[in-house]
């Protein structure tokens, strides 16, 4: 029986403006030292893995708090990671440095439900959502592909909260006004698997590599 693709969805390590406690959308940000230990030791635990649940390739979002992070992983897998402008997190436009609590007095004050709200210069969450929906796609398209297939059996895609917060609402166990509520740590793994043409919840949020 062929083994059932899995997703890998890793949150970037720690970045600065985390640190800081505010939004960087689409601005690429720098990793702390945390956030590279962190990476580390997720590279670490990918690596020891059993060779039949090892990644097979590496995704990223091309913005450079994720692509870092996707460069620690792929090392010792002996993978090269490959960067793309779809797995980018969520544009806030003018709110991008601001505090978050900024965005949700934005929200409130819109009326709007939450992933409805388009910030000035930004995109929707549903935008967020569409965007996860085409690489989620692409990926299953290449699964078709026989040359592609052994590639992407099992794909580590290191994106961002608000990006795997829309994957995951993409699947028929998790509604949107569910997922946006997630709590994601930095590095943690979240995994689909595509069961029957569509993708199922494995695990959300696990981070038991990281070491204080």
């Amino acid at each position: 029986m062929a083994a059932e693709p899995r997703l890998l969805l890793v949150r970037h390590g720690e970045s600065e403006a985390n640190v800081a406690g505010v939004l960087q959308g689409q601005s690429h940000g720098a990793l702390t030292t945390n956030g590279r230990k962190a990476a580390s030791q997720l590279a670490a635990r990918l690596a020891n893995l059993a060779a039949d649940e090892r990644p097979t390739s590496v995704l990223s979002s091309d913005l450079h708090r994720a692509a870092e992070t996707a460069r620690i992983i792929a090392g010792p897998l002996g993978l090269t990671p490959e960067p793309t402008s779809i797995a980018r997190e969520w544009n806030v436009g003018v709110l991008d440095g601001s505090p978050a609590s900024v965005l949700h007095e934005a929200v409130l004050a819109s009326s709007l439900p939450y992933w409805d709200f388009l910030p000035s210069g930004g995109e929707s969450l549903r935008a967020v959502r569409d965007r996860a929906s085409t690489l989620a796609e692409m990926i299953q398209g290449e699964l078709r592909d026989p040359a592609l297939a052994p590639k992407r059996l099992r794909t580590a895609l290191v994106t961002h909260g608000d990006f795997i917060r829309m994957m995951l609402s993409m699947t028929e166990e998790l509604p949107i006004e569910d997922a946006v509520k997630l709590v994601l740590r930095n590095t943690s793994i979240t995994e689909l698997a595509l069961v029957d043409r569509s993708w199922r919840i494995v695990r959300i949020d696990d981070a038991d590599h990281v070491e204080e």
